[in-house]
């Protein structure tokens, strides 16, 4: 009778597997059409394991597939890949996390501005600048050139600041005597083996690039950033920036014990709006990255928010899962919440989603 009830169970499971794998992207189809997003990429591991899934279109009305090593823009997951560069520096001895940047470079956007000596690079790391998310129409010549405003005093308080990425950026170019570009691809992108990822366009990546979208079927101008920016200008793919947080942000390849412990610590708060919630607490600031706390531990968390594109990743180290997805549409953002239920215990609070809905600036 034992041997009937066990050839019974190996049967079902054989049986049950692909239906359950059938699941599994016709939930994700219906979560890409309950979000109006056109295509979809996900990258889920679990300890050694990892899944991929691709599914939808570069471009509403026409017919290219979404593969998986088509290019979708990272946005501010870029910030990610920002900070822990500026971390391998930390390691050669070319910069101090707490030493006001402009001892380091003398930014002519801030040469006018009251207290703008006492930015320093923890303060950038954990939007605590002062400086407004953008000043300007980026990225013209006259955003470039156009003097920057404090909205508080440096460290006192919260504020999403794409512009302190972009000081830092200078900062770290001017220090190492290379451009963004060079200093991207030789600290994070070749040691990596990032080989699908870009941190600024170039016309090869034309053929194979997912276009942004308003909405499901309003598709926009194919975005290329010809300029490197710190904050958002990075080209991946989700399988290539998987890689990344699992060597970079899970294990630390590439940077001291030590540093990467610091980068990994509850730095600083965040804030919902322009007054405290009872929320906040539960979202701090690691170093380039947030914290999630909840009923499972604490995960680290980023959202990346360009036009016609949203994208996010969520990595636990207690239990080695580390899920990333990138959308190409403005309204895809409740997907965000949905697919961390479906690839992830659903029985905990998603505060990466529900803080703010997954929008960070």
């Amino acid at each position: 009778m034992k041997i009937y009830i066990t050839l019974y169970l190996f049967i079902s499971l054989l049986c049950i597997s692909p239906a359950q794998s059938q699941d599994i992207n016709t939930q994700i189809e219906e979560i890409m059409h309950l979000a109006g997003t056109p295509g979809i990429q996900i990258s889920f591991s679990k300890g050694k394991e990892v899944k991929n899934y691709v599914q939808g279109l570069k471009k509403q009305g026409e017919d290219e597939p979404i593969l998986s090593d088509t290019r979708f823009q990272a946005a501010s997951l870029t910030k990610v890949v920002a900070a822990y560069a500026f971390f391998r520096l930390i390691d050669q001895g070319l910069i101090n996390l707490d030493t006001p940047l402009l001892d380091y470079y003398a930014y002519d956007r801030l040469k006018e501005t009251p207290g703008g000596d006492k930015i320093t690079a923890r303060m950038v790391l954990t939007h605590h600048s002062g400086l407004l998310n953008w000043e300007g129409d980026v990225p013209t010549d006259t955003w470039r050139k156009t003097p920057l405003t404090l909205q508080f005093e440096p460290g006192t308080d919260y504020m999403y600041s794409g512009e302190g990425y972009y000081f830092l950026q200078e900062t770290m170019e001017h220090i190492t005597g290379k451009s963004f570009q060079e200093i991207i691809e030789q600290e994070v992108l070749k040691p990596l083996a990032m080989t699908k990822s870009n941190i600024v366009w170039n016309d090869s990546l034309a053929n194979n690039t997912a276009y942004g979208h308003y909405s499901y079927d309003k598709p926009r101008k194919l975005g290329t950033y010809r300029k490197s920016n710190a904050a958002y200008t990075l080209y991946t793919t989700s399988e290539d920036y998987l890689r990344f947080v699992n060597k970079a942000i899970m294990k630390g390849e590439g940077l001291k014990k030590t540093t990467h412990q610091l980068m990994l610590t509850r730095s600083a708060e965040a804030k919902k709006g322009k007054t405290i919630s009872s929320d906040d607490q539960y979202v701090p600031c690691a170093l380039g990255m947030r914290m999630q706390l909840n009923e499972k531990g604490t995960a680290y968390w980023h959202t990346g928010s360009n036009p016609g594109f949203r994208c996010f990743f969520i990595t636990y180290p207690s239990t080695k899962e580390t899920l990333t997805v990138f959308m190409n549409s403005d309204t895809a953002f409740p997907a965000m919440k949905k697919l961390m239920q479906l690839f992830l215990s659903p029985n905990q609070t998603f505060w990466a989603y529900d803080w703010r809905q997954g929008e960070l600036d």
